[in-house]
């Protein structure tokens, strides 16, 4: 059975959702939290999910001849690079949610990046700092091309800022992202069944259902 989306709840109960369970939830309007809370679980659980992982197992690490006692998984496999990749990934995944088309069409792939940007700036999000930029060509296909920004950008988790300079914090980014996720969840669960984001996410939905067939 294909699943449109599979996750464990707060109480680490199996939540599996099938493509037809969410087929027939997309024909009702009385199912608009529920298709939320799926939407919403499939690509937090599949892009950002692992990047929230806590451990408190620490050790001692050597830097610059001193050492200092540190968490051992944010030091060694935290790593802003492949979460920034991941982010890049939802952020093209969320424009097709928010534009309702089955594929990037081609040549547009910047301007769809730029279409979360400005939900972003809408909301009020940090993200909005990536409107207008070249984030998809120096950051986006860079990473996932070249295994390596272009440009002077760097990638770090260590700033104040989610974006100074030539400099992105992943984290940040990463943060800002899920909230911007969570606020396109309550979006569509607050918003009118015949709206035109609804109209677009039920429309990206019955793509992905018709793609896994």
């Amino acid at each position: 059975m294909t699943t449109f989306s599979r996750y464990y709840n707060e109480e680490r109960k199996l939540i599996s959702i099938s493509m037809e369970e969410m087929e027939t939830l997309i024909t009702n309007q009385e199912n608009k939290v529920e298709i939320a809370d799926h939407l919403y679980e499939r690509l937090y659980t599949r892009y950002l999910k692992m990047f929230d992982y806590v451990s408190d197992e620490s050790a001692f690490y050597e830097k610059n001849g001193e050492k200092k006692n540190q968490n051992i998984f944010n030091t060694e496999y935290k790593n802003g690079f492949l979460q920034l990749a991941a982010c890049s990934l939802l952020v093209e995944t969320l424009a097709g949610f928010l534009t309702g088309e089955n594929e990037t069409p081609n040549g547009q792939s910047r301007n769809r990046f730029n279409k979360v940007f400005e939900y972003a700036t809408v909301k009020g999000n940090d993200l909005k700092e990536f409107k207008d930029t070249d984030f998809y060509q120096k950051i986006r296909c860079g990473i996932l091309h070249q295994g390596e920004t272009k440009g002077r950008y760097t990638i770090t988790r260590n700033s104040t800022k989610i974006k100074d300079g030539d400099e992105i914090n992943a984290h940040r980014f990463h943060k800002a992202l899920k909230k911007l996720l969570n606020e396109y969840k309550n979006d569509l669960k607050t918003r009118n069944w015949n709206d035109e984001m609804w109209d677009c996410c039920r429309q990206k939905i019955r793509f992905i259902i018709n793609n896994g067939r």
